[in-house]
């Protein structure tokens, strides 16, 4: 973005330049990317159990402060990938059941009858539709 831009949008009250492009590299931030991708291959990836899936919803919970306040676009794709790796996690604690490539070690079977559904998601909420 072009400095008479920025400055622009700066005195307008838009988004600090920095969201406008990948900004300066965190490090804070990187690591916070590094260890949601950890967790979610490890406690939600393809074979999972309820009890990886809570400990995984719990530390998903946990990374939110770190990521809230995004400024720069690598901030915004932390601040991302910790709600949807939230929502993902919290509705595959919600289905009790192995569907797909998808594997409950506690739940092994389908469910069609409960959970032939779409996944809705509404604040701390889980139904089937």
């Amino acid at each position: 973005m072009p400095n008479e831009l920025r400055a622009t949008a700066a005195r307008a009250g838009g988004l600090p330049p920095a969201a406008y492009s990948n900004g300066p590299l965190n490090v804070p931030v990187d690591a916070s990317i590094n260890e949601l991708q950890t967790l979610m291959w490890n406690l939600v990836g393809i074979v999972r159990n309820a009890h990886g899936l809570k400990e995984a919803v719990e530390r998903l919970k946990h990374i939110e402060p770190q990521v809230a306040r995004p400024h720069s676009r690598r901030e915004f794709e932390a601040r991302n990938l910790q709600i949807a790796g939230l929502l993902a996690a919290q509705a595959a604690l919600a289905r009790e059941e192995s569907r797909g490539a998808h594997y409950r070690t506690d739940f092994p079977d389908h469910n069609d009858v409960k959970f032939r559904k779409h996944s809705v998601v509404q604040a701390e909420k889980i139904r089937f539709e």
